[in-house]
């Protein structure tokens, strides 16, 4: 069973105030990295979901995408021509091509934060407490009724606290 530590979301608790974009675009020098996607009536917020295999980084032609030395999949400002490759190839519709100065952003989990012990800023502001960085599988996700909108496996201890 692969367990990953998630950023995960209890739908049924988001009231969609939208505090875990304003807390990423304020932490992330005002670039948009929080969506949002829709099931149903419900918009709730995606993330990047920081995949083993990143389609995104395979895709850029421009090396713009890629995994550092944690595991964690990132875009450097400089190489990013906007060309939209990463936009396509992922799988999860969390890289969008709503754009900012003509560069696609990337969620990094806040790893400023999260190595350091804290949470990711869309957690941390979520009054409602829908959204939760935890240790998980999937199964236990279906279990408790949660969805994962972000993650990394535990295998590559990403997160590794100093």
């Amino acid at each position: 069973m692969e367990i990953a530590e998630r950023v995960v979301i209890d739908v049924d608790r988001c009231v969609e105030c939208k505090a875990c974009f304003a807390a990423c675009y304020y932490g992330h020098r005002r670039e948009p990295i929080v969506n949002f996607g829709r099931t149903g009536q419900v918009q709730f917020p995606l993330i990047c979901r920081q995949c083993d295999e990143p389609t995104c980084v395979d895709a850029c032609p421009y090396e713009a995408m890629f995994m550092d030395e944690h595991g964690i999949v990132k875009r450097s400002l400089p190489l990013c021509r906007g060309c939209g490759s990463c936009v396509t190839a992922c799988p999860f519709g969390t890289v969008t091509p709503e754009m900012y100065k003509h560069q696609v952003p990337e969620c990094d989990l806040c790893e400023d934060l999260v190595l350091e012990g804290g949470l990711p800023r869309c957690v941390a502001a979520c009054s409602g407490g829908a959204l939760q960085f935890i240790e998980i599988s999937e199964a236990q996700l279906e279990e408790q009724g949660l969805y994962a909108i972000s993650g990394r496996t535990i295998g590559h201890d990403p997160w590794k606290r100093r």
